[in-house]
């Protein structure tokens, strides 16, 4: 992992970061409001913003390179990440063929809240590639047949593990609040 670590572009998400990511997140929700009324769908959640988020709030630094969304200076660890805004938990996440990752997070959106919901799912890209995305193929039998699998982390990991946030980071006030 040295190596994948060496080819990243790590930036660490600081008090003006996480102020311009605030206001963009608003305008983001504005403009998803108004498509929501042309349209059945409204705008996905970008992972700019979620991935913003969640670094602040864990203190992790984001990665702009390549490996991995995110890296864990205190353990190490690259990390994924994949976020969900839709109210229905079976909203799936897709994965690249090729992902390596020593931890996947789980960032859900309350929308009424203003805040994301952080999980560590202790999960690795191994240890994904054992999770069924449909009634004949794991992930890992998807990646290996270069296809971009696709499942639900909250039907296949979060629930089935009875995970709860570890952190709570609300935009209006800027905090940043630990479950567990």
């Amino acid at each position: 992992m040295i190596k994948k670590i060496e080819q990243m572009n790590l930036i660490k998400i600081d008090a003006l970061r996480i102020k311009t990511t605030i206001d963009i997140y608003f305008e983001w929700k504005q403009l998803d409001a108004k498509v929501r009324t042309l349209s059945t769908r409204g705008l996905n959640f970008p992972s700019e913003l979620s991935e913003n988020f969640a670094c602040y709030a864990l203190e992790y630094m984001l990665n702009k390179g390549k490996g991995g969304d995110a890296y864990d200076p205190k353990t190490n660890k690259i990390v994924e990440m994949k976020a969900s805004s839709s109210e229905k938990d079976s909203a799936p996440s897709s994965f690249s063929p090729k992902e390596e990752f020593d931890e996947l997070v789980f960032i859900k959106l309350n929308r009424e809240e203003d805040a994301v919901y952080i999980y560590l799912t202790g999960y690795s890209s191994e240890d994904i590639k054992k999770i069924e995305v449909n009634k004949n193929e794991t992930l890992g039998e998807q990646q290996d047949k270069r296809r971009r699998p696709r499942f639900s982390i909250m039907d296949k990991i979060i629930k089935p593990e009875e995970l709860t946030p570890n952190v709570k980071f609300n935009m209006r006030d800027r905090v940043v609040q630990k479950l567990k």
